[in-house]
């Protein structure tokens, strides 16, 4: 009897053990969200990586047998928590470089831990050049599975770029760009104009459920009235810090986007949308930059000066990731992606890509 694959807890193992591999076949596609059971873990890695990674699965080299067939060569062993092949050359030409070049980069959901992964071009033309289907038989796409929906989950830190890159995308590929920060903004408009008391956690939350909030195009409406300028008043702007910190009012939001979900097809950013909100999305995304990146763009926009707004974006950080609510996290299956000295254009045109290759667009 073939033992269960514990395929993340594997991967987990290797990354912390810092191996140098890229997953491929059809593991390459589970790690990516897709509905596949593969049977056995299939890693690429350079010859004088097998060793470490031998040792960091605990796998005992004598019972790994070598197998050749045609231009690919694997190294197979099974182990306690499921079979691994550890190819060194595969069928098609493709080298350990290619591999590495055409690769993403996908959360394994485990703290700070990523692993490489085989592009589904690469699964394709992998499979292609030993003759099988462009992909398994049973293997459902993200978008397709039950219950997913048509979501695009940007998160990151403060001056990753998630704005800029959430409305390009949702342009590019013609969804709605869902602007979480005006939901909290019209309740805050809402609390404001109806006199309640801004300490009143109950009459907040009662406002919050009761405001209904919707998107057309890039205006907002509150109640049917279009908000979109009323929400960007100094007193609202102000008062909302105080209003969106109510747990009464972050659950009612949370609620009200899931709803939008199940209406229409949205790309939304957050700093736990992937985790929290929308945990089955089809696409989660989570953008980084370099320090240095991410506080010269602030800088840029402000006015201040570079070492200051670096100050204020560590402190934004820990904050955001020591938060009770909405803590900033990278969701399982999220592709990562490092958008210093990378233009707009190419982020945008990545995040489409994998929006097609997953069924969502």
């Amino acid at each position: 009897m073939r033992l269960k694959l514990d395929l993340r807890g594997l991967l987990t193992d290797l990354v912390r053990a810092r191996c140098d591999f890229v997953v491929i076949g059809s593991s390459a596609l589970a790690v990516q969200g897709w509905d596949v059971e593969p049977g056995d873990l299939d890693l690429f890695t350079l010859p004088d990586q097998v060793d470490s990674i031998l040792t960091a699965l605990e796998a005992e080299p004598e019972t790994a047998t070598w197998v050749t067939e045609g231009e690919a060569r694997r190294l197979e062993c099974e182990i306690e928590r499921g079979s691994v092949d550890i190819y060194v050359s595969v069928s098609g030409g493709i080298s350990y470089e290619d591999a590495v070049k055409e690769s993403i980069l996908v959360s394994l959901g485990t703290g700070p831990a990523e692993v490489r992964v085989g592009s589904l071009q690469h699964v394709r033309d992998m499979r292609a050049a030993v003759g099988r289907n462009s992909l398994p038989v049973e293997a459902v796409a993200p978008a397709d599975k039950e219950g997913a929906p048509k979501v695009i989950a940007i998160d990151g830190p403060a001056g990753a770029g998630k704005s800029t890159v959430t409305r390009a995308v949702a342009e590019k590929i013609g969804f709605t760009y869902l602007d979480t920060g005006a939901m909290y903004r019209c309740v805050t408009l809402a609390v404001l104009r109806g006199r309640a008391d801004t300490d009143d956690p109950q009459e907040i939350g009662h406002l919050a459920r009761s405001a209904k909030i919707s998107f057309e195009g890039e205006r907002v409406l509150l109640d049917g009235e279009d908000v979109t300028i009323a929400i960007r008043l100094p007193e609202v702007t102000k008062a909302v810090p105080h209003i969106s910190a109510f747990p009464e009012v972050r659950d009612a939001m949370v609620d009200r986007q899931r709803e939008l979900f199940r209406e229409g097809r949205f790309v939304v950013e957050g700093r736990d949308t992937g985790t929290v909100v929308a945990p089955h999305a089809p696409l989660k995304i989570y953008l980084t930059a370099s320090a240095e990146e991410r506080a010269r763009r602030r800088a840029k926009e402000t006015g201040e000066s570079i070492g200051s707004v670096a100050a204020a974006i560590e402190e934004r950080d820990a904050l955001d990731s020591a938060r009770a609510l909405s803590a900033l996290e990278i969701a399982e299956d999220a592709v990562v992606l490092d958008t210093t000295g990378r233009s707009i254009e190419e982020i945008v045109s990545e995040v489409a890509k994998l929006a097609h290759e997953r069924g969502i667009a």
